[in-house]
């Protein structure tokens, strides 16, 4: 829960300039950590109820790895199982989320101190990043663009040259255009990753439920203190006009 909300913040104040460029890698370290330890939790649980409340090893656990892409997809089919009434089937954009999430779990964290290595195989996740944001920009409506491209044309100037989050050098126009679409867009960002993640809420509570109907059919089982999972991640139900307006997120609010 502090991960994934710790990772909202982040990239919610992340930017292109070189004070806030540095949130992008905090973000993605945190949503990475919610991310795979959210999905965890619920193959835990899957393994409870299909072997008779026992817990699984160490060994299982970690067999599944930090692939985040299969975890959600192995999630996604226990959603079904469950039935839980949101399909987990994410969008062109939530994959590409997914893509990069998973990339940054098995290694790509490490790629500024990789490229300083003779072999770097690892992809730049801000790189990897930047297109989820240009998705982001392009979902604005076409005032809002036109009007931060009106700005960018009033206030920048074409002398200065800056670096993307790619590398890649563009004019102080450009510049501006993209920082401020960025911030716009960051809310955007936040929305597709409540929505990709809402699912979870459910799919937890049937599982608890479950697991709770299990424990009262079998007395003879020593009693387990099973929390309510879903309780955790209440700001998963935020709608999306309350989330389009969030400047900070808080635990239970």
């Amino acid at each position: 829960m502090s991960s994934l909300i710790g990772g909202l913040n982040s990239l919610r104040k992340a930017n292109i300039d070189d004070i806030h460029r540095g949130l992008f890698y905090s973000g993605l370290f945190e949503l990475a950590t919610g991310f795979e330890r959210l999905m965890k939790i619920v193959v835990l649980l899957e393994h409870k109820i299909s072997n008779n409340l026992e817990n699984p090893t160490n060994k299982q656990l970690r067999s599944f790895g930090h692939n985040i892409c299969e975890l959600y997809s192995t999630c996604g089919e226990l959603a079904k199982k469950h039935r839980v009434h949101i399909e987990m089937i994410p969008n062109d954009v939530q994959n590409d989320m997914l893509l990069v999430l998973s990339d940054f779990a098995k290694g790509s964290r490490y790629y500024n101190l990789d490229e300083l290595t003779s072999q770097n195989n690892n992809k730049d996740p801000i790189a990897q990043w930047l297109s989820v944001i240009q998705y982001h920009i392009w979902g604005l409506r076409s005032d809002v663009r036109e009007k931060l491209q009106e700005d960018a044309l009033k206030y920048g100037d074409v002398s200065h040259w800056y670096q993307n989050l790619n590398g890649e050098w563009i004019t102080d126009i450009d510049f501006y255009y993209f920082f401020t679409a960025t911030e716009k867009a960051s809310y955007h960002v936040s929305w597709s990753i409540i929505s990709l993640l809402r699912p979870f809420y459910y799919l937890l509570q049937a599982q608890t439920i479950k697991l709770h109907d299990m424990q009262n059919s079998l007395p003879e089982k020593v009693p387990e203190d099973l929390p309510h999972m879903y309780e955790f991640f209440s700001f998963l139900l935020e709608n999306k006009s309350s989330v389009l307006r969030k400047k900070q997120w808080v635990w239970g609010k």
